[in-house]
């Protein structure tokens, strides 16, 4: 809720609209005032000077560790290439490519500047940063379906004492009237996270407020340290038995070592010292560096990651390795990002199919686009799971900038793929041949007279050795 909102229609406007009531009727007839339950605000408290810093500057523009979180999450889902399907009568999918939805999925807002990728990255930062986004429903100068975001300080929701949703007021801000809607309405396209009786969205952010105020604090202690504290840990010691001149010579060669600072001209080269003058180090010296606060800064960017559920990994927060780095990314897209996928999917088709006419329709992410591998493994695999070549020649050769050639345009099957039982042309033959008892060179008749040979004379050998055997042991008993 807006600042102005929590003034306008906090606890204390309904003060006085109740005090004017009472002052307008004879006092012989006072009644007293009755709110509704639905219209009491979603967050009824007086605003600090926290929650106006909050609103100039928020948590995505000055926390580093939750931009960083944020955007990684947004920009992957907002990537994600939506698409829009239909169900046939033997309940298969179908991809649609033309209709209201499929046309409202592929330029969701008119507003100028404002794509597909951005205006999902809006909506996705809204649930992100607040737990609820919304948008209106609207008809287009050529007829067409168009979806308007409204920002979250521009709106409030109401609800009964269940945590039931039944209005939602909208604010214009100037621009367009104010409008109140009644829940359900096809034209609201919603969607809010925790519920709590008269709290609408509650968002991460909100546990992470007291993480990220000891970062601050922190920093600024880092900062003070490297500002205020002792830029060399080293003094110039100078013998007692070796005394200064003069106040005169002591001033001229201060000053001669200020000219080695930033500014004074003689940055970079070395100074020269007096006879018995050197510099010494001071060991126990306390520098920011000990504080450590360089690892905490990194465990604080860890946690953030995790209150998101995200891997770390996945963000860079933490290292990872080669053998592991797939398996994160495996990861990221079977079980992370799959919550929020699917939240995001839900409510788009809970009420927009229906809305623009097209109930048997749905909107689905096509993750495939995120989970394919190299261009080598994707042939491996295409070819495999067809089990026949899946491009043409003539194709293939303009991948390569590379002329056709005649007969180029037909898809070539290998006989041995349809006739030889081969399942695949990346088999190599070798289940037909381990099937047949062939050899892999085609030599069958030379690997198997070799194989017979190898049989009879290790059949002679163990029949020679039995000989022998019983013809010792006659002897020994004789």
């Amino acid at each position: 809720m807006g600042i102005i909102s929590q003034l306008l229609h906090g606890p204390a406007s309904y003060e006085m609209k109740a005090a004017e009531a009472q002052a307008s009727e004879p006092e012989t007839t006072a009644t007293a005032v009755t709110i509704p339950a639905t219209s009491i605000p979603v967050d009824a408290n007086w605003p600090e000077e926290a929650d106006f810093v909050g609103y100039l500057n928020g948590l995505h523009s000055r926390e580093y560790a939750v931009r960083t979180v944020v955007d990684f999450i947004v920009r992957n889902i907002a990537s994600l290439p939506f698409k829009v399907y239909r169900k046939d009568d033997h309940g298969d999918p179908m991809e649609v490519t033309q209709g209201a939805l499929y046309e409202l999925v592929k330029r969701p807002s008119a507003l100028p500047g404002m794509s597909r990728y951005r205006f999902t990255q809006h909506l996705l930062e809204d649930m992100l940063m607040e737990d609820k986004w919304l948008c209106l429903l609207g008809l287009n100068d050529d007829g067409g379906y168009s979806l308007r975001r409204i920002p979250p300080g521009h709106y409030t929701l109401h609800g009964n004492a269940f945590g039931e949703l039944q209005s939602v007021d909208i604010n214009g801000g100037g621009i367009v009237r104010d409008k109140t809607f009644p829940l359900p309405d096809p034209r609201v396209v919603l969607d809010v996270g925790y519920i709590s009786s008269l709290r609408f969205g509650d968002p991460v952010t909100t546990a992470l407020k007291p993480l990220l105020s000891e970062a601050r604090a922190m920093a600024r202690y880092r900062a003070n340290i490297a500002a205020r504290g002792a830029q060399i840990p080293a003094y110039v010691f100078r013998p007692k038995e070796v005394p200064w001149a003069s106040q005169d010579d002591y001033d001229e060669w201060v000053q001669g070592i200020r000219n080695y600072s930033l500014g004074g001209g003689g940055e970079g080269f070395m100074p020269t010292f007096k006879d018995g003058m050197e510099i010494r180090t001071v060991e126990n010296m306390f520098k920011p560096i000990d504080m450590n606060d360089l690892e905490a800064r990194q465990n604080i960017n860890i946690l953030v990651a995790t209150a998101f559920q995200i891997s770390p990994e996945n963000i860079g927060f933490r290292t990872g390795t080669n053998s592991n780095i797939a398996s994160y990314k495996e990861k990221l897209w079977n079980v992370e990002l799959i919550p929020y996928i699917t939240a995001f999917e839900d409510a788009l088709n809970l009420s927009l199919p229906t809305a623009v006419g097209e109930p048997d329709c749905y909107i689905k992410a096509n993750l495939d686009a995120k989970l394919r591998g190299t261009l080598e493994s994707q042939y491996h695999a295409l070819s495999t799971a067809t089990g026949r070549p899946f491009m043409e020649t003539n194709r293939a050769r303009r991948l390569l900038d590379m002329p056709p050639v005649p007969g180029g345009d037909q898809l070539i099957t290998p006989l041995n793929v349809t006739e030889g039982g081969q399942p695949s042309p990346q088999d190599g033959g070798q289940t037909q041949n381990a099937q047949n008892g062939s050899s892999p060179n085609g030599k069958t008749a030379d690997a198997l007279a070799i194989f017979n040979e190898f049989k009879r004379l290790r059949q002679y050998d163990a029949d020679f050795r039995r000989q022998w055997d019983d013809m010792k042991g006659s002897s020994d008993e004789i």
